[in-house]
């Protein structure tokens, strides 16, 4: 069984990418799938006041998924990091510094 130590240790190299860039780079794509899941283009939506409203109306669920999703990415890659070869953790500490 893994020593609690490491799994805090785990988590906390499990947690960088809940970072600024992590969380920018996850709403980008996340963005871009609800563009092409509503095709919210000039051609399929006329109005330029509906294309406003819509994108305004998404931030709150955009910002919500984000955040379950970095979440949900940090714990799963914790738990994956737990399994990792001896010495793995070491050096992704070292090079993360």
């Amino acid at each position: 069984m893994i020593e609690m130590s490491e799994q805090r240790r785990c988590q906390a190299i499990a947690g960088r990418v809940v970072s600024a860039y992590g969380r920018d780079q996850v709403a980008k794509a996340l963005y871009e799938a609800i563009l092409a899941g509503l095709d919210l283009g000039p051609c399929q939506v006329h109005s330029m006041d509906d294309r406003d409203w819509i994108r305004g109306a998404i931030a709150s669920p955009l910002q919500e998924a984000t955040e379950a999703a970095l979440v949900t990415l940090s714990r799963s890659l914790g738990r994956t990091l737990q399994h990792a070869p001896d010495g793995l953790l070491t050096r992704i500490e070292r090079a993360g510094r």
